[in-house]
């Protein structure tokens, strides 16, 4: 009988030694004054879109006297919420360490495309729009022209994320041009040809007859033979000499 019972009163024990624990740690974290602010922007291309001074500044507005006050007096979410505001800010966590310094994990949005429209602006990763930044700018895919609000989702951000995501292309697509007819051109980082692609139907088609020139055609008669590269008939490439 005793042999049963003894494991139930280990349990008991040690979910009444966690619950005190846990209670302790709460009441211990309630009386905790604020001694410091640490921010640690999280930024995998070192853009600086955002710095620390802007989002302290934020914080003081927010919390003046935030200094010497009760860490439980700080509503950690609605300063959260207030920093994810910030358009270049993609998320934000917040806590107190146990000596009261108040720590703040930014993570910041990561442009793939700059689009000049208008004032121009950039687009993530997410898809989410981004105004430009007067502390940097993102050395990223642009693109110019008669650009439509109503194509950019439909037409432009899959092109868009066909050329960002793979490596190759990404690398050597510099630019892309939409013409008056709705007609995609790209400008490419080497041999400076106008590679003409036509309507968005069938780009990653059309990216394979291009890649097929890159590797067979370039490989013999070097990449600035031709001045523009035509992508716009059906099984076939149509190149114009310098």
């Amino acid at each position: 009988m005793l042999k049963k019972i003894k494991p139930i009163l280990v349990t008991l024990a040690l979910l009444a030694y966690l619950i005190f624990t846990f209670a302790f740690v709460n009441r211990k974290s309630d009386a905790i004054m604020i001694t410091g602010i640490d921010i640690d922007i999280i930024d995998s291309l070192n853009t600086r879109f955002i710095c620390d001074s802007e989002i302290k500044n934020l914080v003081l507005k927010n919390h003046p006297n935030i200094i010497g006050t009760q860490a439980i007096k700080i509503n950690k979410e609605h300063l959260e919420h207030t920093i994810n505001k910030i358009p270049f800010v993609k998320n934000t966590e917040i806590y107190t360490t146990l000596k009261g310094c108040l720590h703040l994990n930014i993570e910041q949005r990561k442009p793939i495309v700059r689009i000049l429209k208008g004032k121009g602006f950039y687009i993530d990763e997410e898809g989410k729009q981004m105004p430009l930044s007067s502390n940097y700018t993102s050395r990223v895919l642009v693109v110019s022209g008669h650009i439509k609000d109503k194509t950019i989702e439909s037409d432009l951000m899959p092109l868009i994320n066909f050329i960002t995501k793979d490596e190759f292309w990404s690398s050597q697509i510099n630019q892309i041009y939409v013409d008056s007819n709705n007609e995609y051109i790209l400008i490419p980082r080497v041999g400076g040809q106008k590679i003409e692609m036509g309507k968005i139907d069938n780009y990653e088609r059309k990216f394979l007859k291009l890649y097929a020139l890159y590797k067979d055609g370039f490989s013999t008669v070097g990449w600035n033979k031709y001045k523009k590269i035509n992508l716009k008939y059906e099984n076939q490439v149509v190149c114009t000499k310098r």
